[in-house]
Protein backbone atom coordinates (compact mmCIF):
# COMPACT_ATOMS: atom_id res chain seq x y z
CA UNK A 1 0.00 0.00 0.00
CA UNK A 2 1.19 3.67 -1.16
CA UNK A 3 2.79 5.53 1.86
CA UNK A 4 2.79 2.65 4.80
CA UNK A 5 6.20 1.87 5.79
CA UNK A 6 7.67 -1.41 6.02
CA UNK A 7 9.51 -2.50 9.26
CA UNK A 8 10.92 -5.96 8.63
CA UNK A 9 11.72 -7.26 12.12
CA UNK A 10 14.65 -9.78 11.36
CA UNK A 11 15.98 -12.66 13.68
CA UNK A 12 19.29 -12.47 11.57
CA UNK A 13 21.52 -10.23 13.45
CA UNK A 14 23.98 -7.78 11.89
CA UNK A 15 27.56 -7.18 12.61
CA UNK A 16 28.32 -3.44 12.74
CA UNK A 17 31.25 -2.09 11.61
CA UNK A 18 33.12 0.99 12.22
CA UNK A 19 33.39 2.36 8.76
CA UNK A 20 29.05 2.76 9.06
CA UNK A 21 28.66 -0.68 7.41
CA UNK A 22 26.67 -3.98 8.29
CA UNK A 23 27.78 -7.21 7.79
CA UNK A 24 24.67 -9.72 6.58
CA UNK A 25 24.47 -12.21 4.42
CA UNK A 26 23.71 -11.72 0.63
CA UNK A 27 20.51 -13.81 0.39
CA UNK A 28 19.43 -11.64 2.95
CA UNK A 29 20.15 -8.20 1.58
CA UNK A 30 19.06 -9.24 -1.38
CA UNK A 31 15.24 -9.57 -0.16
CA UNK A 32 15.05 -6.40 1.71
CA UNK A 33 16.60 -4.72 -1.84
CA UNK A 34 13.00 -6.65 -3.53
CA UNK A 35 10.99 -5.51 -0.65
CA UNK A 36 12.11 -1.81 -1.49
CA UNK A 37 11.88 -2.12 -5.05
CA UNK A 38 8.31 -3.78 -4.74
CA UNK A 39 6.73 -1.65 -1.68
CA UNK A 40 4.87 1.15 -2.54
CA UNK A 41 6.40 3.19 0.41
CA UNK A 42 9.80 3.17 2.79
CA UNK A 43 11.15 0.04 4.36
CA UNK A 44 13.11 -0.43 7.46
CA UNK A 45 14.99 -3.25 8.49
CA UNK A 46 14.92 -3.88 12.28
CA UNK A 47 17.83 -5.97 13.29
CA UNK A 48 19.86 -6.75 16.41
CA UNK A 49 23.83 -6.95 16.76
CA UNK A 50 25.97 -9.69 16.74
CA UNK A 51 29.72 -9.23 17.75
CA UNK A 52 31.23 -11.65 15.14
CA UNK A 53 29.85 -13.12 11.45
CA UNK A 54 27.81 -16.00 11.59
CA UNK A 55 28.41 -19.06 9.80
CA UNK A 56 26.47 -18.50 6.34
CA UNK A 57 28.33 -19.33 3.62
CA UNK A 58 27.02 -15.78 1.66
CA UNK A 59 28.22 -12.95 4.10
CA UNK A 60 28.70 -9.25 2.88
CA UNK A 61 28.85 -5.87 4.11
CA UNK A 62 26.87 -3.29 3.25
CA UNK A 63 27.12 0.56 3.52
CA UNK A 64 24.69 2.13 6.02
CA UNK A 65 24.12 4.98 3.90
CA UNK A 66 24.16 3.85 0.54
CA UNK A 67 21.44 0.63 1.25
CA UNK A 68 18.20 1.43 -0.44
CA UNK A 69 16.28 0.74 2.56
CA UNK A 70 16.84 2.54 6.36
CA UNK A 71 18.99 0.22 8.94
CA UNK A 72 18.57 0.18 13.05
CA UNK A 73 20.77 -2.15 14.83
CA UNK A 74 20.22 -2.41 18.35
CA UNK A 75 18.91 -4.57 21.35
CA UNK A 76 15.56 -5.29 20.76
CA UNK A 77 12.84 -4.66 23.84
CA UNK A 78 8.94 -2.88 23.94
CA UNK A 79 10.37 0.24 24.55
CA UNK A 80 12.80 0.16 21.60
CA UNK A 81 9.84 -1.43 19.22
CA UNK A 82 6.93 0.38 20.73
CA UNK A 83 9.13 3.78 18.98
CA UNK A 84 9.71 2.25 16.30
CA UNK A 85 5.47 1.46 15.33
CA UNK A 86 4.73 4.91 14.17
CA UNK A 87 0.97 5.42 12.53
CA UNK A 88 0.98 4.76 8.61
CA UNK A 89 3.22 1.47 9.32
CA UNK A 90 3.21 -2.44 8.61
CA UNK A 91 5.23 -4.66 10.33
CA UNK A 92 6.89 -8.04 9.23
CA UNK A 93 8.57 -10.17 11.58
CA UNK A 94 10.10 -13.38 11.80
CA UNK A 95 8.33 -15.80 14.76
CA UNK A 96 10.69 -15.96 17.55
CA UNK A 97 11.02 -15.00 21.23
CA UNK A 98 12.48 -11.84 20.80
CA UNK A 99 9.44 -11.07 18.61
CA UNK A 100 6.62 -12.57 20.91
CA UNK A 101 5.17 -9.35 21.88
CA UNK A 102 5.16 -8.11 18.61
CA UNK A 103 1.52 -8.35 18.27
CA UNK A 104 0.43 -7.00 20.91
CA UNK A 105 2.38 -3.71 20.84
CA UNK A 106 1.12 -3.44 17.16
CA UNK A 107 -2.61 -3.72 17.99
CA UNK A 108 -2.34 -1.68 20.79
CA UNK A 109 -0.45 1.17 18.40
CA UNK A 110 -3.30 0.45 15.62
CA UNK A 111 -1.07 -0.92 12.77
CA UNK A 112 -0.56 -4.74 11.37
CA UNK A 113 1.76 -7.64 12.36
CA UNK A 114 2.64 -10.27 9.83
CA UNK A 115 4.67 -13.15 11.07
CA UNK A 116 6.96 -14.66 8.92
CA UNK A 117 7.42 -18.81 10.08
CA UNK A 118 9.38 -21.04 9.04
CA UNK A 119 10.50 -23.70 11.80
CA UNK A 120 7.76 -26.31 12.94
CA UNK A 121 7.73 -27.57 16.94
CA UNK A 122 8.62 -30.25 15.46
CA UNK A 123 11.65 -29.35 13.34
CA UNK A 124 12.70 -27.43 16.35
CA UNK A 125 13.02 -30.42 18.00
CA UNK A 126 14.54 -32.62 16.04
CA UNK A 127 17.69 -29.80 16.01
CA UNK A 128 17.54 -29.85 19.46
CA UNK A 129 18.18 -33.88 19.22
CA UNK A 130 20.82 -33.52 16.58
CA UNK A 131 23.11 -30.84 18.88
CA UNK A 132 22.47 -31.38 22.13
CA UNK A 133 25.31 -32.09 24.55
CA UNK A 134 23.85 -34.37 26.84
CA UNK A 135 19.98 -36.02 27.36
CA UNK A 136 19.68 -33.49 30.17
CA UNK A 137 20.77 -30.50 28.03
CA UNK A 138 18.86 -31.34 25.26
CA UNK A 139 15.21 -31.68 27.81
CA UNK A 140 15.61 -29.02 29.38
CA UNK A 141 16.45 -27.25 25.70
CA UNK A 142 13.07 -29.00 24.37
CA UNK A 143 10.86 -27.58 27.28
CA UNK A 144 12.03 -24.12 26.87
CA UNK A 145 11.26 -24.81 22.72
CA UNK A 146 7.41 -26.15 23.89
CA UNK A 147 7.29 -23.16 26.28
CA UNK A 148 7.96 -20.73 23.29
CA UNK A 149 5.62 -22.53 21.19
CA UNK A 150 2.71 -21.90 23.20
CA UNK A 151 3.80 -17.84 23.05
CA UNK A 152 4.63 -18.22 19.88
CA UNK A 153 1.01 -19.63 18.99
CA UNK A 154 -0.66 -16.44 21.00
CA UNK A 155 1.39 -14.31 19.06
CA UNK A 156 0.10 -15.16 15.70
CA UNK A 157 -2.93 -15.46 17.03
CA UNK A 158 -3.25 -11.82 17.68
CA UNK A 159 -1.51 -10.79 14.47
CA UNK A 160 -3.10 -9.81 11.01
CA UNK A 161 -1.47 -12.51 8.89
CA UNK A 162 1.28 -15.18 9.22
CA UNK A 163 3.59 -15.91 5.66
CA UNK A 164 4.82 -20.16 6.16
CA UNK A 165 8.16 -20.71 4.59
CA UNK A 166 7.07 -24.38 3.29
CA UNK A 167 4.19 -26.66 4.14
CA UNK A 168 4.85 -27.96 7.79
CA UNK A 169 4.40 -23.93 9.36
CA UNK A 170 1.45 -23.30 7.09
CA UNK A 171 -0.38 -26.35 8.30
CA UNK A 172 0.16 -25.77 11.70
CA UNK A 173 -0.55 -21.81 11.79
CA UNK A 174 -2.82 -20.97 8.44
CA UNK A 175 -5.96 -21.11 11.03
CA UNK A 176 -4.55 -18.71 13.48
CA UNK A 177 -4.69 -15.61 11.34
CA UNK A 178 -7.43 -14.27 8.85
CA UNK A 179 -4.74 -14.33 6.31
CA UNK A 180 -2.33 -16.89 5.32
CA UNK A 181 -0.01 -17.15 3.03
CA UNK A 182 2.11 -20.25 1.93
CA UNK A 183 5.84 -19.98 -0.10
CA UNK A 184 8.88 -21.82 -0.53
CA UNK A 185 12.23 -20.09 -0.16
CA UNK A 186 14.49 -19.64 -3.13
CA UNK A 187 17.37 -17.32 -4.28
CA UNK A 188 16.84 -18.24 -7.67
CA UNK A 189 16.25 -15.24 -9.81
CA UNK A 190 14.30 -16.11 -13.62
CA UNK A 191 17.07 -15.53 -15.35
CA UNK A 192 19.20 -18.03 -13.85
CA UNK A 193 16.96 -21.11 -14.37
CA UNK A 194 17.92 -23.83 -16.63
CA UNK A 195 16.14 -25.22 -19.79
CA UNK A 196 14.33 -27.75 -20.77
CA UNK A 197 17.07 -28.82 -23.88
CA UNK A 198 19.71 -28.65 -20.97
CA UNK A 199 18.25 -31.37 -19.19
CA UNK A 200 17.62 -33.45 -22.34
CA UNK A 201 21.66 -32.86 -23.11
CA UNK A 202 22.33 -33.87 -19.53
CA UNK A 203 20.10 -37.30 -19.72
CA UNK A 204 21.36 -37.83 -22.97
CA UNK A 205 24.98 -38.33 -21.75
CA UNK A 206 23.85 -39.81 -18.44
CA UNK A 207 22.82 -42.86 -21.04
CA UNK A 208 25.63 -42.62 -22.99
CA UNK A 209 28.77 -42.79 -20.13
CA UNK A 210 26.34 -45.04 -16.96
CA UNK A 211 26.95 -43.08 -14.73
CA UNK A 212 25.19 -41.37 -11.89
CA UNK A 213 26.65 -37.71 -11.03
CA UNK A 214 25.19 -36.78 -7.53
CA UNK A 215 25.50 -34.12 -5.76
CA UNK A 216 24.54 -32.51 -2.35
CA UNK A 217 25.09 -28.53 -1.66
CA UNK A 218 25.12 -26.42 1.94
CA UNK A 219 26.42 -26.10 5.04
CA UNK A 220 28.45 -29.15 6.19
CA UNK A 221 26.27 -29.37 9.61
CA UNK A 222 24.80 -32.33 11.66
CA UNK A 223 21.65 -30.90 11.25
CA UNK A 224 21.71 -30.95 7.61
CA UNK A 225 22.55 -34.47 8.19
CA UNK A 226 26.31 -34.70 6.10
CA UNK A 227 27.81 -37.24 8.26
CA UNK A 228 25.21 -39.88 6.04
CA UNK A 229 26.35 -39.02 2.83
CA UNK A 230 29.39 -41.69 2.88
CA UNK A 231 27.15 -44.30 4.21
CA UNK A 232 24.77 -43.70 1.30
CA UNK A 233 27.80 -43.50 -1.04
CA UNK A 234 29.32 -46.77 0.61
CA UNK A 235 25.83 -48.63 -0.04
CA UNK A 236 25.96 -47.76 -3.70
CA UNK A 237 29.12 -49.09 -4.62
CA UNK A 238 27.80 -52.28 -2.71
CA UNK A 239 24.84 -52.49 -4.50
CA UNK A 240 27.11 -51.92 -7.83
CA UNK A 241 25.84 -48.28 -8.90
CA UNK A 242 28.73 -46.46 -10.73
CA UNK A 243 28.14 -42.94 -9.50
CA UNK A 244 30.14 -39.35 -8.64
CA UNK A 245 29.35 -37.87 -5.58
CA UNK A 246 30.26 -33.91 -5.44
CA UNK A 247 29.78 -32.09 -1.78
CA UNK A 248 29.57 -28.59 -2.36
CA UNK A 249 30.19 -26.47 0.52
CA UNK A 250 32.03 -26.44 4.09
CA UNK A 251 31.07 -26.17 7.48
CA UNK A 252 31.79 -28.20 10.70
CA UNK A 253 31.54 -31.45 9.55
CA UNK A 254 34.05 -31.32 6.85
CA UNK A 255 37.08 -32.77 8.92
CA UNK A 256 35.32 -35.90 10.03
CA UNK A 257 33.57 -36.02 6.59
CA UNK A 258 37.23 -36.21 4.84
CA UNK A 259 38.14 -38.91 7.78
CA UNK A 260 35.18 -41.26 6.78
CA UNK A 261 35.50 -40.88 2.80
CA UNK A 262 39.24 -42.09 3.00
CA UNK A 263 38.24 -44.73 5.62
CA UNK A 264 35.42 -46.16 3.47
CA UNK A 265 37.91 -46.40 0.92
CA UNK A 266 35.39 -43.92 -1.28
CA UNK A 267 38.42 -41.09 -2.28
CA UNK A 268 37.67 -42.15 -5.82
CA UNK A 269 33.78 -41.25 -5.99
CA UNK A 270 33.50 -38.62 -3.52
CA UNK A 271 34.29 -34.89 -4.87
CA UNK A 272 34.91 -31.98 -2.10
CA UNK A 273 34.64 -28.98 -4.04
CA UNK A 274 34.25 -26.64 -1.34
CA UNK A 275 32.38 -23.30 -1.05
CA UNK A 276 31.13 -22.28 -4.44
CA UNK A 277 29.55 -18.91 -5.31
CA UNK A 278 26.20 -19.54 -5.75
CA UNK A 279 25.51 -17.75 -8.73
CA UNK A 280 28.74 -18.01 -10.35
CA UNK A 281 29.51 -21.49 -9.90
CA UNK A 282 27.18 -23.24 -7.94
CA UNK A 283 24.03 -22.98 -10.02
CA UNK A 284 25.76 -23.75 -13.20
CA UNK A 285 27.53 -26.41 -11.72
CA UNK A 286 24.34 -27.96 -10.77
CA UNK A 287 22.57 -27.42 -13.67
CA UNK A 288 25.23 -28.86 -16.09
CA UNK A 289 26.84 -31.25 -14.02
CA UNK A 290 24.37 -33.33 -11.69
CA UNK A 291 21.72 -35.91 -12.15
CA UNK A 292 20.18 -36.13 -8.83
CA UNK A 293 20.55 -34.73 -5.58
CA UNK A 294 20.85 -36.42 -2.80
CA UNK A 295 19.70 -34.63 0.70
CA UNK A 296 20.08 -36.37 3.67
CA UNK A 297 18.34 -33.63 6.42
CA UNK A 298 17.20 -35.64 9.69
CA UNK A 299 14.82 -32.31 10.25
CA UNK A 300 12.25 -30.26 8.62
CA UNK A 301 14.30 -27.14 7.87
CA UNK A 302 12.70 -25.44 5.19
CA UNK A 303 15.74 -25.20 3.21
CA UNK A 304 15.90 -22.94 0.14
CA UNK A 305 18.17 -25.58 -1.60
CA UNK A 306 15.16 -27.84 -2.37
CA UNK A 307 13.73 -25.23 -4.66
CA UNK A 308 17.14 -23.96 -5.73
CA UNK A 309 18.08 -27.25 -6.78
CA UNK A 310 14.59 -27.89 -8.79
CA UNK A 311 15.36 -25.20 -10.74
CA UNK A 312 18.36 -26.57 -12.21
CA UNK A 313 16.49 -29.22 -13.72
CA UNK A 314 17.68 -31.57 -11.24
CA UNK A 315 15.68 -34.05 -9.13
CA UNK A 316 15.66 -34.42 -5.35
CA UNK A 317 15.76 -38.06 -3.56
CA UNK A 318 15.70 -37.61 0.08
CA UNK A 319 14.49 -38.24 3.93
CA UNK A 320 11.00 -37.63 4.66
CA UNK A 321 11.69 -34.91 6.92
CA UNK A 322 8.54 -32.88 7.18
CA UNK A 323 9.99 -30.06 4.53
CA UNK A 324 10.74 -32.34 2.14
CA UNK A 325 7.97 -34.47 2.19
CA UNK A 326 5.37 -31.25 2.34
CA UNK A 327 7.21 -29.89 -1.07
CA UNK A 328 7.21 -33.60 -2.89
CA UNK A 329 3.50 -33.88 -2.35
CA UNK A 330 2.75 -30.34 -3.33
CA UNK A 331 4.91 -30.21 -6.52
CA UNK A 332 4.41 -33.95 -7.12
CA UNK A 333 8.30 -34.42 -7.47
CA UNK A 334 10.89 -35.58 -5.47
CA UNK A 335 11.49 -39.45 -3.73
CA UNK A 336 10.44 -39.61 -0.21
CA UNK A 337 12.62 -42.82 1.91
CA UNK A 338 12.09 -43.26 4.98
CA UNK A 339 14.13 -41.11 8.28
CA UNK A 340 17.43 -41.87 8.93
CA UNK A 341 18.01 -44.49 6.56
CA UNK A 342 20.90 -44.59 4.30
CA UNK A 343 20.62 -47.81 3.20
CA UNK A 344 16.80 -47.27 2.09
CA UNK A 345 18.29 -44.50 0.76
CA UNK A 346 20.83 -45.74 -1.41
CA UNK A 347 18.51 -48.72 -2.58
CA UNK A 348 16.21 -45.73 -4.11
CA UNK A 349 19.05 -44.01 -5.93
CA UNK A 350 19.43 -47.32 -7.58
CA UNK A 351 15.86 -47.84 -8.76
CA UNK A 352 16.59 -44.16 -10.20
CA UNK A 353 19.86 -45.25 -12.09
CA UNK A 354 17.73 -47.91 -13.13
CA UNK A 355 15.48 -45.91 -15.00
CA UNK A 356 16.45 -42.89 -16.75
CA UNK A 357 13.10 -41.97 -18.42
CA UNK A 358 11.74 -41.49 -14.94
CA UNK A 359 14.98 -39.44 -14.05
CA UNK A 360 14.97 -37.26 -16.72
CA UNK A 361 11.03 -37.08 -16.41
CA UNK A 362 11.44 -35.94 -12.43
CA UNK A 363 14.02 -33.53 -13.66
CA UNK A 364 11.38 -31.72 -16.40
CA UNK A 365 8.78 -31.64 -13.52
CA UNK A 366 11.27 -30.11 -11.35
CA UNK A 367 11.86 -27.27 -13.52
CA UNK A 368 8.33 -26.90 -13.83
CA UNK A 369 7.81 -25.97 -10.51
CA UNK A 370 10.55 -24.43 -9.92
CA UNK A 371 9.52 -22.02 -13.08
CA UNK A 372 6.48 -20.97 -10.98
CA UNK A 373 8.29 -20.42 -7.75
CA UNK A 374 11.35 -17.96 -8.75
CA UNK A 375 12.92 -15.20 -6.32
CA UNK A 376 10.78 -12.60 -7.96
CA UNK A 377 7.46 -14.40 -8.22
CA UNK A 378 7.65 -15.30 -4.67
CA UNK A 379 8.31 -12.19 -3.70
CA UNK A 380 5.48 -10.87 -5.71
CA UNK A 381 2.78 -12.71 -4.36
CA UNK A 382 4.67 -12.09 -0.64
CA UNK A 383 4.12 -8.25 -1.43
CA UNK A 384 0.44 -8.98 -2.43
CA UNK A 385 -0.36 -10.67 0.34
CA UNK A 386 1.04 -7.53 2.43
CA UNK A 387 -1.15 -5.43 0.41
CA UNK A 388 -4.07 -7.23 1.36
CA UNK A 389 -3.60 -7.06 5.27
CA UNK A 390 -2.88 -3.27 4.47
CA UNK A 391 -6.17 -2.83 2.82
CA UNK A 392 -7.73 -4.67 5.88
CA UNK A 393 -6.40 -1.97 8.04
CA UNK A 394 -7.45 1.12 6.41
CA UNK A 395 -9.13 3.70 8.58
CA UNK A 396 -12.48 2.29 9.60
CA UNK A 397 -11.54 -0.96 9.18
CA UNK A 398 -9.72 -2.81 12.26
CA UNK A 399 -8.70 -6.51 12.78
CA UNK A 400 -8.84 -7.99 16.68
Amino acid sequence: MEGINLIVAAPLKGVLRPNRKILLTRKFVDGMALYKDLWKGPVTLACEPALEASDNLDNIEVDLDAAPFRTICEEFSDDRFARLLTPNSLVLASVGQSFNNLSRLCSQAGIACVYIAEYSLRTRLQIIRENQRSRVHGWWRSCREIKQERAQVRAISLANAVQCNGTPTYVAYKSLTPLSHLFFDTRIEETMLTSPDRISARSARFNADGALRLVFSGRLKLMKGVDHLPLVAASLRRLGIPFVLSICGDGECMPQLRHDVTELGLDDCIKFLGTLDFKAELVPYVANETDLFVCCHRQGDPSCTYLETMACGVPIVGYNNEAFEGLAEVSGVGWVVPLGQPAKLAERIASIYHDPAALEAAAQRSLSFARDHTFEKTFRRRIEHLDKVAARLLPGSRHH
